[in-house]
């Protein structure tokens, strides 16, 4: 579910360099390396996309707090808005705090308004809210888009 994001050549050698691991360790999914590689490179050069990478790298070793710190600080950047604040609104959910979660996802969508991700899991946290209704549109609107995104049993079961 989460979205990887090329990274642009850096000028500066040494720091590119520690990026690229950073990012090659991310992706073999050896999260606490690819922190520590990115905080590295930060104590010299504060980078936007360093901190979505953080994010994503705090919420793989369930650190969700500093996830949500570094997915605020990316905001800042020029990364793409939608997937910062769905990825924010999953951490938020993670530690429990659905209506933060709610806020983040409906600003995902009002950047990514057909992403079927997105609605299903803004779905998924209406209905943990208890907005039933609510999240049954969620959940109709993204099989809409794409009827084979979503499970038409759960419709079935809690829509009906």
């Amino acid at each position: 579910m989460k979205t990887l994001f090329i990274l642009s050549l850096l000028l500066n050698t040494e720091l590119f360099h520690n990026s690229k691991k950073g990012i090659k360790f991310y992706k073999k999914g050896d999260y606490e390396t690819a922190i520590n590689l990115f905080l590295e490179e930060m104590k010299n050069k504060k980078k936007f996309k360093n901190y979505f990478y953080l994010g994503q790298s705090y919420s793989m070793v369930n650190d969700n707090q500093n996830a949500i710190k570094m997915y605020e600080k990316a905001l800042s950047g020029k990364f793409s808005k939608s997937i910062i604040y769905f990825e924010m609104g999953l951490s938020y959910f993670l530690l429990e705090k659905s209506e933060e979660a709610l806020q983040n996802l409906n600003l995902a969508l009002k950047y990514d308004p057909n992403n079927v991700n997105y609605l299903i899991n803004r779905g998924s946290i209406k209905y943990d809210l208890g907005l039933i209704n609510s999240a049954c549109i969620d959940w109709m609107n993204a099989k809409n888009i794409d009827v084979n995104s979503i499970d038409l049993e759960l419709i079935n079961i809690n829509c009906n």
